[in-house]
């Protein structure tokens, strides 16, 4: 399954560089020009396995859309990206929850890496939610693994 990365970033010039770095690598790309986009698209369902986010932009901050993600319960793995590597300001992305940061511009294989590294601490964090919901005998429909059509309508005839 193609997995969907949600680029967040004010710059349009900067988005389709790092799209036609992550769909040549064989990921889906979505496009936000700003926090407030970011936060609607995910509030009304839109699909994103991980999220690039500039920490620099006008109208709502990265830092600020990293707290109202957090705040509101998203669970993507969050990368911030900064033009200014200013220690402090990673430091507290990081604290606020982003999972990793690079510098602009990088290079196509430490975005990609970066990328893959997310995905796979996300799929270990559900792995381990899982287990750990098993072992108090909490688990519920939606803990079933699986999102094809057949298996979405067992999910449901179980939840009935």
């Amino acid at each position: 399954m193609t997995k969907t990365v949600l680029v967040v970033d004010d710059d349009p010039t900067q988005r389709r560089l790092i799209q036609a770095v992550l769909e040549r690598d064989g990921f889906a790309v979505a496009h936000a020009d700003g926090g407030d986009a970011a936060i609607q698209r995910l509030a009304a369902g839109g699909k994103a396995d991980v999220v690039l986010l500039d920490l620099v932009m006008p109208g709502m901050s990265g830092q600020e859309t990293l707290a109202e993600m957090r705040a509101r319960g998203f669970p993507q793995p969050v990368i911030v990206v900064t033009a200014t590597g200013g220690i402090d300001t990673v430091v507290q992305a990081m604290q606020a929850g982003a999972c990793d940061f690079f510098v602009k511009p990088a290079a196509p294989e430490r975005i990609l890496v970066s990328i893959r590294n997310a995905l796979s601490m996300g799929a270990l964090k559900g792995e381990v939610d899982r287990l750990t919901k098993r072992q108090a005998g909490r688990t519920t429909f939606d803990d079933l693994i699986g999102s094809s059509p057949a298996m979405t309508m067992v999910k449901r005839m179980g939840e009935r």
